[in-house]
This record gives structure tokens, C-alpha cells and sequence, in this order.
């Protein structure tokens, strides 16, 4: 009977190893992106005061920025938030102590023209330009992320079309599949900027440049016979 048993798992043995051999499975990634035009300013705005006291400063700085908000919260399209707020003490060599007080102000805007003209009339009240920079809204880049993820679905399930038929088999399935946002919007040109906050100085000039939009597809595919 032992006999019997040790030859029967023998020849199952084979069976069960042909069972048990992993199916071969291939992972590849691909990527669609396009360029598109930014669509959103920011311009960078300061307060500047400097006064005998801390309270002084600060009333100035104030002052000043609730002008500057009034008059942006005038303008349709564009929007205006506070950054930075600081005062320090100042003890120059063989002068009186002074305080120096700074106040931040960002105008963001999609309509360039009504942005820049108002960083320009901010800047004839005594605004200084700390600097402005384009970027791509969400909105505009989710415009064409369906258009890209198709196309990259598409380019990665023909590699991997043409890989299986390369070593003799074919694509029988897709075990897991990741779709995700690259990432990366690329250089930003430096856009031409006049920095001077003088009585009569004019709006600042600048022009958007390019952003890149990627989509990136990763997918493991099981493989099988012809």
C-alpha cells in the first residue's frame, strides 16, 4: 500500500507544480500632457512705514492696507488677500531709534489687464512691487485631464499589445491600473515687470507663458497564450 501511495504522489507532483507557477504579468506606464496658456496673476504687493514707535508703524501700516483693500475689493474679477505683517526695532550707529513695520498684499486675478492696472494705482499711493508670477488654475487643467488620461489608457494598453505578441503571447487581462496627475507645470518665463513704486509710476507689464498638464497611467496586465 505504501508503494502504491508513493507512486501516486509522484505523479502528482507535476500537476501540482504547473498549478502552482505564477502566470506571467507585465507593468508598464505611459504619459499624455499639453502645454496650455497660464490663465491666473498673481502680483505681490507691500506696505512700508517707519516711525518713531511700534504703535505708530502699525497704525500707518493699517491705515494704508485698508485703502489698498478698499479700493481692490472695487475691481470685479479680482481678488485680494493679506500676507505677511511684521514690525522690528531699528538702533542705527549715532541716530535715533526707529521702528520699520511691513505689511503684505496679493492681487489674483484671471483678467490681466484689470490686475495689473490696479497693482498700478496701488503703486502711485506708495505700494511697493515685491513681484507677480502666472500660473494655471485647476479648473482650466481639469478641462483636458479626461482627453489626456484617455489617451494615455490608449498608449499604454498598445505597448503592451505589442510586448505580449513580441515573446509569443497576449494580453488576457489587467490585474491593476493607477491613473494619476503627473505633476509638473514646467519653467514659468519671468514676466516683464517694472519694480519702482514711485508718485506717477505706470501699471507693470507682464505676459503669461506656458504650463504643461501631465497625466500619468500605470498598469499591470496578465498575460497569457495565443
Amino acid at each position: 500500500m505504501k508503494r502504491i501511495l508513493f507512486a501516486a504522489l509522484i505523479v502528482l507532483l507535476p500537476a501540482v507544480a504547473a498549478a502552482q507557477t505564477p502566470e506571467p504579468r507585465l507593468t508598464l506606464r505611459e504619459n499624455a500632457e499639453r502645454e496650455l496658456q497660464q490663465d491666473r496673476l498673481t502680483v505681490s504687493l507691500r506696505v512700508e512705514a517707519t516711525g518713531p514707535t511700534a504703535s505708530a508703524v502699525q497704525a500707518d501700516v493699517n491705515r494704508r492696507m485698508e485703502a489698498a483693500l478698499s479700493r481692490a475689493r472695487g475691481i470685479a474679477g479680482v481678488r485680494a488677500e493679506t500676507t505677511g505683517y511684521w514690525t522690528y526695532e531699528e538702533r542705527p550707529a549715532n541716530q535715533p531709534r526707529r521702528w520699520r513695520g511691513q505689511a503684505g498684499l496679493n492681487l489674483i486675478g484671471a483678467d490681466t489687464g484689470a490686475t495689473l492696472a490696479l497693482a498700478g494705482a496701488l503703486q502711485e499711493t506708495g505700494l511697493a512691487m515685491s513681484g507677480m508670477r502666472f500660473d494655471l488654475t485647476p479648473e482650466a487643467a481639469r478641462a483636458v485631464q479626461d482627453e489626456l488620461t484617455a489617451a494615455a489608457l490608449q498608449r499604454v494598453r498598445a505597448r503592451a499589445d505589442k510586448a505580449a505578441d513580441a515573446i509569443g503571447l497576449r494580453v488576457v487581462g489587467i490585474v491593476e491600473m493607477r491613473v494619476g496627475d503627473a505633476g509638473g507645470e514646467g519653467p514659468r518665463p519671468m514676466p516683464r515687470l517694472a519694480m519702482a513704486a514711485q508718485a506717477s509710476a505706470p501699471a507693470p507689464v507682464a505676459e503669461p507663458g506656458l504650463a504643461i498638464v501631465r497625466v500619468e497611467v500605470e498598469a499591470a496586465f496578465r498575460l497569457g497564450p495565443k
